[in-house]
C-alpha cells in the first residue's frame, strides 16, 4: 500500500478514511487487472508462437506431397 494512503487511512476524520479506502481499493483493482492483462497477453504470444511453428510444419508438408507429386507426373 502506498504510504500516503496509508497516513490518510490512519486520519481521523471519516470523510478522508473513506475517500483514502475508495482510492486504495481501486489502486488493487487496477493493478488485478493490468496483472490479468498481462497474463493473458503472455498466453496469446505463446499461442502465436505454436501457431506458427504449425503453420511453419504444415507449409513443409505440403511442399513434400507437391514434389512428390510433381515427380509421379513426369
Amino acid at each position: 500500500m502506498n504510504k500516503d494512503i496509508a497516513i490518510l487511512l490512519a486520519h481521523k476524520d471519516p470523510a478522508v478514511r473513506a475517500a483514502a479506502e475508495r482510492i486504495n481499493e481501486a489502486a488493487n483493482r487496477k493493478k488485478n487487472v493490468l496483472s490479468l492483462v498481462q497474463e493473458a497477453l503472455g498466453q496469446l504470444r505463446l499461442d502465436m508462437k505454436y501457431l506458427m511453428f504449425d503453420l511453419d510444419c504444415t507449409r513443409n508438408e505440403r511442399d513434400e506431397a507437391v514434389a512428390k507429386l510433381a515427380g509421379r507426373e513426369r
